[in-house]
C-alpha cells in the first residue's frame, strides 16, 4: 500500500507546514499587540506631546502662554523640535527592538 503511505506522508507534511504558519502568525499577532501598547512622549515644559507606535499624535498639550510668548514661526519651530525628538525616540526604540532603521 505504497499509495496510502504516500498520502499519509503528504498529509503529515501539510499539517507540519500549517502548524509552522500558525506559529508564525501567532508571533506576528503578539508583535502587533505589543506595538499597539507602545507610545513615545516628549515634554519641553510648555509643550507635551505623545504619539503611538504608528506615529499618530494621540496627545498634545500646550501651555496657555505659548500663544503670547511665541510668534507663529517660533511656535512652529518648537513643535517641530518636539516632533523630531519623538521621531528620534521611535527610531532608537525600533533599532533596539528589531535592529536596523525604520522604513
Amino acid at each position: 500500500m505504497a499509495g496510502s503511505e504516500g498520502l499519509r506522508d503528504d498529509k503529515a507534511l501539510v499539517d507540519a507546514v500549517l502548524r509552522e504558519l500558525q506559529d508564525a502568525a501567532d508571533k506576528w499577532e503578539k508583535l502587533v499587540a505589543d506595538a499597539e501598547n507602545v507610545s513615545y512622549s516628549v515634554d519641553l515644559g510648555d509643550i507635551h506631546a505623545v504619539v503611538n507606535s504608528d506615529g499618530k499624535l494621540i496627545e498634545l498639550t500646550l501651555d496657555p502662554g505659548v500663544t503670547t510668548h511665541y510668534t507663529h514661526t517660533e511656535l512652529a519651530d518648537r513643535l517641530n523640535i518636539a516632533l523630531t525628538a519623538l521621531r528620534e525616540e521611535a527610531q532608537a526604540d525600533n533599532a533596539a527592538r528589531f535592529g536596523g532603521t525604520l522604513r
